[in-house]
């Protein structure tokens, strides 16, 4: 990857490994994390992190996965709390020799393979995140409800969830007007917001935007320009914008790769 990553939160646990190239770092609430052939980073559900990418004559290619918490639970009941804030006890993953294994079968795999074999993909997948979720999570303190956990329960911060998920298509989420709908002074109701679900208010509307422009682009066959203008944005080149600084692909990127691994 040759370009940053804004700050940004999803909905998903998330593991970055390196595949090739020069090390890196990521910063995760503020910490910076080394991203190396030995190390990798975790990051939890709705929890910040940001990459600043530094140039370097050669290319450095990033093996992330952004894990479903309903797949992972399937997969293993153990882990239906992954959601939990503080699934991933830290950030900083060390690379045991079976994680290595692993993550080399599975980058040799994308990389070399014309015709992916799906059910061969996914296995490896969830082999890969299991060796580090059982190795490097909190899951059992989680299992046990023991975990921290973001809940909405402010009625007001319930309410301007459901406002932002329906009018996703806007051209820029109105949070002065959801926080005066609510009775709120702004300061208050970023305040509230950031209490219920551990973020601030921009940054969840941006996440939710983001998942709705996954969800067309791998579901839709419609033209990228019209997905830009169904999601609110003015010219496509700034929905491109946005959407390759929260997940580092464009959206044709994107969605090439979608259709490669069908």
């Amino acid at each position: 990857m040759d370009t940053s990553l804004v700050a940004h939160a999803h909905p998903h646990c998330h593991l970055i490994f390196k595949a090739s190239g020069p090390d890196q770092d990521f910063i995760v609430e503020g910490r910076v994390f080394p991203l190396r052939y030995d190390t990798a980073v975790a990051v939890n559900t709705w929890q910040r992190h940001e990459y600043l990418h530094r140039a370097k004559p050669e290319r450095t290619v990033f093996l992330a996965l952004y894990i479903e918490p309903d797949w992972l639970a399937e997969a293993d009941g153990s882990f239906a709390n992954c959601t939990r804030p503080g699934f991933f006890a830290q950030s900083a993953i060390s690379i045991t020799c079976e994680i290595m294994r692993l993550r080399a079968k599975l980058v040799r795999l994308l990389q070399t393979e014309l015709h992916i074999d799906a059910r061969q993909l996914e296995k490896l997948i969830l082999d890969l995140t299991l060796e580090v979720v059982h190795g490097f999570s909190d899951w059992r303190a989680q299992s046990f409800g023991r975990g921290e956990r973001h809940v909405a329960r402010d009625f007001r911060i319930l309410k301007a969830l459901r406002q932002i998920h329906e009018n996703t298509g806007e051209k820029r989420p109105d949070l002065d007007g959801i926080a005066t709908g609510a009775g709120l002074s702004r300061p208050h109701f970023n305040y509230l917001f950031r209490n219920c679900t551990g973020v601030s208010p921009r940054l969840y509307a941006n996440a939710w935007r983001v998942e709705a422009a996954v969800g067309k682009l791998r579901k839709e066959s419609s033209d990228i320009g019209v997905i830009s203008g169904d999601l609110g944005f003015t010219a496509q080149g700034n929905f491109t914008r946005f959407f390759q600084q929260h997940t580092g692909a464009s959206p044709h990127q994107f969605r090439r790769v979608m259709a490669e691994l069908s």
